[in-house]
């Protein structure tokens, strides 16, 4: 995320918590505020995240975005001593679930079946300090992912998949080698 994407994410999310607030009875400013005093929107500076294999394997970039839950919390208490109505807590604690599903949201990217298999491969081969050489790393990849689904990919196609994934800035291929960007949990 750029200093650019950061911006335009954090009026994308002012934006939709206060049409939130709005229909939940709440000034829209409670919305606007949220965002101002209790979420953080960070650039991308060589962040990690962490990966989660499964039957939806993700990458979750957690360190993109930050809300700060407890302030959060005081400010609606504060709310509800100022305004005497018990039931806007119950609207405004609503108001910051919708918060953590947006965040929650925008820090996900969706990988690919055959993208988790190569993060698993590369996870099995501990590529996080050590690296793989590409050119090992393709024909090895091939053969283990043929053994292990009885589907056969062309070179070409990993090559595509480990591109991806680079984009995606789950792995870095330096000086030949590919290393493990994220933390791997889970399996496939």
């Amino acid at each position: 995320m750029t200093r650019e994407e950061a911006v335009s994410y954090d009026n994308e999310l002012k934006d939709k918590l206060m049409l939130a607030a709005k229909r939940m009875g709440l000034a829209e400013n409670i919305g606007s505020d949220i965002v101002d005093g209790c979420i953080m929107v960070i650039p991308d500076d060589n962040r990690k995240g962490m990966i989660f294999l499964g039957k939806e394997s993700a990458s979750y970039k957690v360190g993109n975005i930050r809300m700060d839950l407890k302030k959060a919390i005081v400010a609606g208490l504060e709310l509800v001593a100022s305004a005497s109505i018990p039931g806007d807590f119950f609207n405004y604690l609503q108001l910051l679930i919708v918060g953590v599903l947006f965040i929650q949201k925008a820090v996900r990217q969706g990988i690919e079946k055959e993208g988790a298999y190569l993060v698993y491969f590369l996870h099995l081969k501990n590529a996080y300090m050590e690296g793989v050489q590409e050119e090992s790393l393709l024909s090895d990849f091939q053969r283990w992912y043929r053994d292990r689904t009885e589907k056969f990919l062309e070179l070409a196609e990993i090559r595509e998949i480990v591109e991806e994934l680079w984009r995606q800035k789950i792995l870095d291929v330096i000086e030949g080698k590919i290393y493990l960007a994220e933390y791997v949990r889970g399996s496939v």
